[in-house]
């Protein structure tokens, strides 16, 4: 049921349910999915039939689509992936409706002007309940590796693309639309675009889980006197460079982070009464700091008094 028109440009291609019997939309829109964009299994409420169009555009590393259809749910679950591997990241960008995005940390909610950023190898639910246009842009995960390394997200993420001036997001908008109009391009230098855009949103966003991921990768290793940027990085599966830019755009430095949660673990044991009788410099130790004069100078800018008096203090009050 889904067909090339001779009137589209070599490329394109269009699906509607419009001419397929209403017991098998479903069936073939699964199917289309599948080969043109990403697998999904979907379904509609009550005895609702779905009515759904798509636009695609396949480029020799790139998909897009423009979709538009009536209320439906989809579901990307582990046998889907298994079945269909996507291979890569889909931003999704909202032009009409209302959409929530289930996945395995939570829910996010994405309005008209709004995009989501995904790895489409992890198992997620779409919930469209009005209906929804929408343009999807999927790049291979390792065209963005050469941009950013690894582009493996944590959690989804959200981003911002209308009235967002000339950032990332709205250039990507405003460029998919471009190449969905059916234009002539040059392929080559577009697909470049795409992949440029995808790695800067992965890169600048609200960390994409990044910031989270890499905080509480330091929680749980602060420990460790080797702990360094690009022992995080590893750790959380996002280049060395991305990690810094996720940090700077926090306001923060991976170091200060670091040295942070060592002097908050040191403060924890100077506070707890059953460790009194160990000596101060091997508290700090256990913490990772392998400098004491360091960890004096430090700990008195961080609070404000000497480590030890502050100790004192600390157990005369617990």
């Amino acid at each position: 049921m889904s067909h090339t028109s001779a009137t589209l440009p070599a490329g394109f291609s269009r699906f509607s349910t419009d001419s397929v019997p209403s017991e098998r939309r479903i069936h073939q829109w699964e199917r289309h999915n599948a080969r043109a964009l990403v697998g999904l299994t979907a379904a509609t409420d009550g005895a609702a039939s779905l009515r759904a169009t798509e636009l695609n555009l396949s480029l020799p590393r790139l998909r897009l689509a423009r979709v538009t259809g009536t209320a439906h749910r989809v579901f990307r679950d582990e046998a889907q992936v298994a079945a269909h591997p996507a291979g890569g990241v889909v931003a999704y960008l909202a032009i009409r409706g209302t959409g929530r995005f289930v996945h395995r940390g939570g829910t996010e909610t994405v309005a008209p002007g709004q995009g989501i950023l995904v790895d489409a190898d992890q198992p997620f639910e779409r919930v469209f309940s009005e209906g929804l246009t929408e343009v999807a842009v999927k790049v291979p995960r390792a065209a963005i590796a050469h941009r950013s390394g690894s582009p493996r997200l944590t959690r989804p993420q959200t981003f911002e693309f209308a009235g967002a001036a000339e950032g990332p997001g709205a250039r990507l908008a405003a460029t998919a639309t471009d190449a969905l109009s059916g234009r002539p391009a040059a392929w080559e230098t577009l697909e470049e675009n795409f992949i440029d855009m995808v790695a800067e949103l992965l890169a600048d966003g609200p960390a994409a889980g990044h910031l989270e991921a890499a905080e509480a990768f330091i929680a749980a290793h602060y420990r460790r006197h080797e702990l360094s940027a690009w022992g995080i990085a590893a750790g959380i599966g996002v280049s060395e460079r991305q990690l810094s830019r996720v940090f700077a755009a926090s306001g923060q430095s991976i170091p200060r982070a670091i040295l942070a949660a060592r002097l908050q673990g040191v403060q924890r044991l100077f506070a707890t009464a059953a460790l009194s009788h160990i000596p101060m410099s091997e508290i700090a130790t256990r913490c990772g700091f392998s400098s004491q004069a360091q960890f004096s100078r430090s700990y008195k800018e961080h609070f404000g008094m000497p480590p030890l008096r502050h100790r004192r203090e600390l157990l005369a009050g617990s």
